[in-house]
């Protein structure tokens, strides 16, 4: 278990531990060096840091954090949710901590000559010579999650990370994923990134980027939620990118 404190030099009255469950998401959380990185885990820290609070850092797959805040054993947050109704029912969630840039359509260049001539995105989802890829466990917001379980064609699931979608997606396994300028941006860092082949492309009627929370569990008393969210209330407005 990786381990940070923030909470030295203050008052011991103010002292509250919290575990903090992040996934392997680079660049918004990741392990680096045996050390938790990435700037939604230096948003985190930041915060719980105003607000008196040590924080253990642990790295964990998205579906365990969500098991573990269903099963509310432990007071835990886990950085970068979105807030959609089904998780508000076993978790409390803080003001937004970030807002995602809109996603982009990732494709193998012989899809992406199809997915062009589609000018909107029920078009390409109703495309039944088009496969989507999905990443197993993940959200894309409610409306896009909606819309991906209604394509003409089945989606195809990676279970780790979006770079073993577009994997998938190089390997022509499925034919589009959907990914947000963050996550692209860290792709592209990888040295096989340029040889798959791939091509962004943008809709004009893609919706709005996401907001992101840090999702609690039941046992984070409300007392404890309003000292966080008083510090993100201190956030600058340019901070809520990264």
């Amino acid at each position: 278990m990786l381990s940070v404190g923030l909470g030295a030099g203050l008052p011991a009255v103010s002292a509250q531990t919290l575990t903090i469950e992040y996934r392997d998401k680079p660049p918004y959380s990741y392990t680096q060096n045996g050390q938790p990185a990435g700037f939604l885990i230096e948003r985190t820290a930041w915060l719980l840091q105003q607000a008196g609070i040590t924080a253990h850092f642990v790295e964990m797959p998205m579906r365990r954090t969500l098991m573990h805040l269903q099963a509310n054993q432990a007071p835990l947050c886990t950085p970068g949710f979105y807030k959609l109704p089904e998780r508000t029912r076993y978790s409390r969630y803080s003001l937004p901590i970030f807002r995602d840039r809109p996603n982009l359509v990732l494709a193998h260049e012989r899809a992406a000559a199809r997915i062009r001539t589609h000018a909107r995105l029920d078009a390409l989802f109703a495309d039944p010579e088009l496969t989507p890829g999905v990443l197993d466990g993940a959200s894309y917001g409610a409306q896009l999650d909606r819309a991906l379980a209604r394509t003409a064609r089945p989606a195809g699931h990676a279970q780790r990370s979006p770079l073993q979608l577009a994997q998938m997606v190089a390997a022509r396994r499925v034919d589009y994923m959907l990914i947000d300028a963050e996550d692209l941006g860290w792709l592209k860092r990888d040295p096989g990134f340029d040889g798959m082949g791939l091509a962004a492309i943008a809709f004009a009627d893609m919706p709005p980027g996401e907001l992101r929370y840090l999702s609690c569990s039941l046992q984070v008393s409300p007392a404890l939620m309003e000292r966080i969210n008083r510090a993100i209330r201190s956030l600058p407005p340019e901070s809520h990118t990264p």
